[in-house]
């Protein structure tokens, strides 16, 4: 190991109790995303933090996203992060208790460890071994910290309008090794309506529009039927159990009239299938972007009268364009008797793995003994609010990938290593040797 990487693992060996600490202080904080104002607390407290660190910190004027800045340079490197988070899931399912920091058998357990709590603390960090150690810098680097990445991204579009964009970065809000490409986005809403509210009087089901559903309820005749899955992000249904789907399975096969949404869901959704049987129309996709498959996963159930919505969150691959996505539901609205409303359509990412900024990220990760490529992620990121960004990690390919699910978690072993990671790239690129 080189002389730069012995610094780096002393630095963080030395002082990982107090960046420990410093997390747990920030994943007490309940941040959910709906929750303002706990979200802007977690922003104070990373802005206290690192003004703490004599670093420069701007809170932004709508109080949704805050700027760490150190070094000097005419370039800025950009790194995204997120404060917010979602909801728990089923509390039940938890070993501990899961808006706190849990240590335990190697293994650090909680809310945000790794969507994005600890990738925020362990940068903030990072960023403290280079004001430490660098005399001359040759690039800024600005720790861009959002409050709404698991909603609306409406944080990003404030940045913007206050800052310049960085001229190229990463958010640690994902996998090593690099993800250069990332599926599309969007949330797709359904709205049907309750045409039997004599034997149905409620259905719900689901909490976020990025989680797939761990418990979904209906009532009929004054009965309630209670469902249970597992929470998982909606990126990766497979690792998840559907509620809304189980409900809609149960509700066909029922005595009484079924719902057209649970008729549309059994008929477009049979088990196993994330892409649905919808007429998806595929595009020519311009080359060396990669490509992944479309899922298509309800995750949110709601009902205000006689109106019943459904939400879609789809991750859309290069070849199945949004356009294509809505034009698959529409065909299929007079059948099922439902309106269409897109309330986000984001489309895919790629960036060119030549550039050389991408080539040093790749040795960084190799001088560690990591074998690195280049892949395309189905998540969703902040990378795609700006030019020339990719997520890059803090979730390795051995670690279990469990954000938005129950009894999220890294190894402290894998914490420790992503964020020597990140500062050994990091002094690379910005001290003037």
């Amino acid at each position: 190991m080189d002389k730069l990487r012995n610094q780096i693992a002393a630095y963080f060996n030395e002082n990982q109790d107090e960046m420990l600490s410093d997390l747990k202080g920030l994943m007490e904080i309940k941040s959910k995303s709906e929750d303002r104002q706990k979200c802007e607390d977690a922003l104070i407290y990373v802005a206290d933090l690192a003004r703490g660190f004599g670093m420069k910190a701007t809170m932004g004027k709508y109080r949704d996203v805050c700027v760490v800045e150190i070094g000097e340079g005419e370039e800025t490197l950009g790194i995204l992060v997120h404060v917010d988070v979602v909801e728990e899931g089923a509390i039940e399912l938890w070993k501990c208790e899961p808006f706190t920091l849990t240590q335990k058998d190697g293994l650090l357990f909680g809310r945000g460890i790794i969507d994005d709590k600890g990738p925020v603390i362990g940068t903030l960090y990072a960023l403290k071994f280079l004001k430490e150690t660098i005399s001359t810098w040759k690039r800024r680097i600005w720790l861009i910290v959002g409050s709404s990445e698991e909603t609306e991204w409406i944080d990003m579009e404030h940045f913007k309008e206050e800052f310049p964009i960085p001229d190229y970065g990463y958010s640690p809000d994902g996998n090593f090794p690099i993800f250069n490409a990332e599926s599309g986005y969007m949330d797709v809403v359904l709205e049907f309506q309750n045409t039997n509210p004599k034997v149905f009087e409620h259905f719900e089901g689901g909490v976020s529009e990025n989680v797939v559903p761990a418990f979904a309820r209906f009532t009929a005749n004054g009965k309630e039927y209670d469902f249970h899955g597992k929470s998982a992000h909606s990126s990766t249904p497979e690792l998840g159990e559907n509620a809304i789907l189980k409900m809609a399975e149960t509700l066909c096969e029922g005595e009484w009239t079924t719902p057209d949404f649970a008729k549309f869901l059994h008929d477009m959704f049979p088990e196993g299938s994330y892409e649905s049987l919808l007429s998806l129309k595929k595009v020519s996709h311009a080359p060396n972007e990669k490509t992944l498959p479309t899922t298509i996963v309800p995750t949110v159930l709601t009902q205000e009268k006689d109106t019943i919505s459904l939400n879609f969150n789809v991750r859309q691959t290069f070849e199945i364009p949004g356009r294509n996505v809505i034009e698959a539901f529409e065909k299929e609205k007079t059948k099922y008797h439902y309106n269409v409303i897109v309330k986000e359509n984001l489309e895919p990412i790629f960036v060119d793995e030549n550039k050389p900024w991408l080539t040093r990220m790749k040795h960084a990760y190799e001088a560690y003994g990591k074998k690195c490529e280049f892949m395309a992620a189905s998540g969703c990121t902040y990378a795609k609010t700006m030019p020339n960004f990719v997520t890059w990690g803090p979730v390795f390919p051995e670690d279990l990938d469990c954000a938005h699910m129950e009894n999220e978690q890294i190894s402290l072993k894998s914490f420790l290593l992503g964020n020597q990671m990140y500062a050994y790239f990091l002094f690379n690129e910005t001290a003037d040797k």
